[in-house]
């Protein structure tokens, strides 16, 4: 079982779509996947179906706090055939607010219990470096980052990458690094897209993923609760997601 966590310590990074496009890449694999939601917006829950009316037992901040287990949480995605999904919602917030002292580490330890039922793990983590991400980070075999094509973007590489380094691979997980870069959002019209999508291939090489175009139909598809592949496979910009999932799961595959 390999876990993928999508990260990254903006807003808007586009990390909640790329997130869910890899877990449909999973699930059309024919693999079992689990979709986690650690960010109380719950944007990674809305996409895969969840919607206020959906019956839930428990709620990430639950599992965390061991009020609940991952088996009694998990909800099948109504969007999204082969991924169940462990919701996040509001309480998220006071979680992150007063930690158990063992947050952290928590998912980390969970995780490799639940081997039989599921086959890959895709978490999605808030758009910060707090208890939460962190959480998600210590977790992960592979660390994702989307991004779109801005320097404010850009510039939160370095910090993420100090981040993992200085609090991670020390003693919590030795040898995590960024595993995949997704450029999203990209107009190759524009100047600036060009230049970063040429800092992003200098800097990381072949970990970079073909890049995802801007298109309205990514918004449309979130109003829907869909991923962009599910509510218009026939689109480019589903096309590029594919082309996107594809490369960044054959180069993370091969490590198991």
């Amino acid at each position: 079982m390999a876990v993928y966590t999508s990260a990254l310590p903006k807003g808007g990074s586009t990390k909640t779509s790329t997130a869910a496009e890899i877990a449909l890449a999973l699930a059309r694999r024919g693999l079992r996947v689990l979709a986690i939601d650690l960010d109380q917006q719950g944007n990674l829950s809305t996409r895969l179906g969840i919607t206020p009316e959906t019956p839930i037992e428990a709620t990430a901040a639950e599992v965390l706090d061991a009020s609940a287990t991952l088996w009694e949480a998990a909800e099948p995605a109504p969007t999204a055939q082969g991924v169940d999904v462990i919701v996040g919602a509001h309480d998220l917030t006071a979680l992150e607010e007063q930690p158990p002292p063992d947050l952290v580490t928590s998912l980390r330890d969970m995780l490799p219990t639940v081997g039989g039922r599921w086959d890959h793990v895709v978490i999605d983590t808030p758009p910060n470096v707090g208890a939460l991400t962190m959480a998600g980070l210590a977790a992960a075999d592979h660390v994702i980052v989307s991004l779109q094509a801005a320097t404010e973007a850009y510039d939160q590489l370095d910090r993420l990458e100090a981040v993992i380094a200085e609090r991670l691979t020390r003693r919590i997980r030795p040898g995590l690094q960024i595993s995949a870069v997704v450029p999203a959002m990209v107009d190759s019209r524009r100047l600036l897209d060009r230049e970063i999508l040429e800092l992003l291939a200098q800097r990381y090489g072949d970990r970079v993923t073909p890049p995802v175009r801007q298109a309205v139909a990514v918004r449309d598809a979130y109003t829907a609760g869909m991923g962009v592949s599910v509510y218009d496979p026939d689109s480019a910009v589903a096309a590029d997601y594919r082309a996107a999932t594809d490369h960044l799961l054959n180069l993370t595959m091969g490590a198991h």
